[in-house]
């Protein structure tokens, strides 16, 4: 009787030594963890908070003129027609949707501009830096939203200014 009680005893002592020794295996590795985070900040140099200032203003910079370029290479596809994309309020990302809205807001200007004369400006160049402003906000608040239809509604608005400026350019009486 005692051998049939002291088998499945020693089994138990032997799973939970094994488990023991995992959990400080863990432990050990969480040690060392906390060991070279702690010597790489340590090492790190510290800066004053008027470098950190401009190490963000650089770094908010960097993210700018990268969602300008993005936003430039929209394509060099002008698409035909214009397709007005926006989203129904009740479809916003609760995260961004400020930024969604405030980008939608500066295209629909252009888009009424374009539709008050059909010879002036549809987008200034302050609009344009405003729309490229919004949408790289977009993009930080809110990485997978898809930009493409914004991208494509500017595309026309500058390929429209461009055809309007052509237009009034080539109308001019020469001497």
């Amino acid at each position: 009787m005692k051998k049939l009680i002291l088998y499945p005893v020693f089994l138990l002592g032997l799973c939970t030594e094994h488990a023991a020794q995992a959990q400080a295996g863990a432990l050990v590795n969480l040690i060392g963890l906390g060991v070279r985070v702690g010597a790489q900040a340590a090492l790190k140099p510290k800066l004053t908070p008027e470098q950190r200032a401009a190490q963000q203003a650089a770094e908010k910079e960097a993210a700018s003129r990268q969602g300008a370029a993005e936003l430039d290479a929209a394509g060099p596809a002008v698409p035909k027609e214009l397709v007005v994309h926006r989203t129904p309020a009740d479809k916003l990302p609760k995260k961004s949707a400020e930024q969604i809205t405030s980008l939608e807001t500066q295209l629909e200007s252009c888009h009424a501009a374009m539709l008050a004369t059909p010879t002036g400006v549809v987008c200034s160049p302050e609009q344009r830096t405003a729309i490229q402003n919004a949408a790289v906000s977009v993009a930080r608040a809110q990485p997978g939203w898809d930009l493409h239809p914004y991208q494509q509604e500017m595309a026309f608005y500058l390929a429209e200014d461009a055809r309007r400026q052509q237009a009034s350019t080539g109308a001019a009486p020469t001497k």
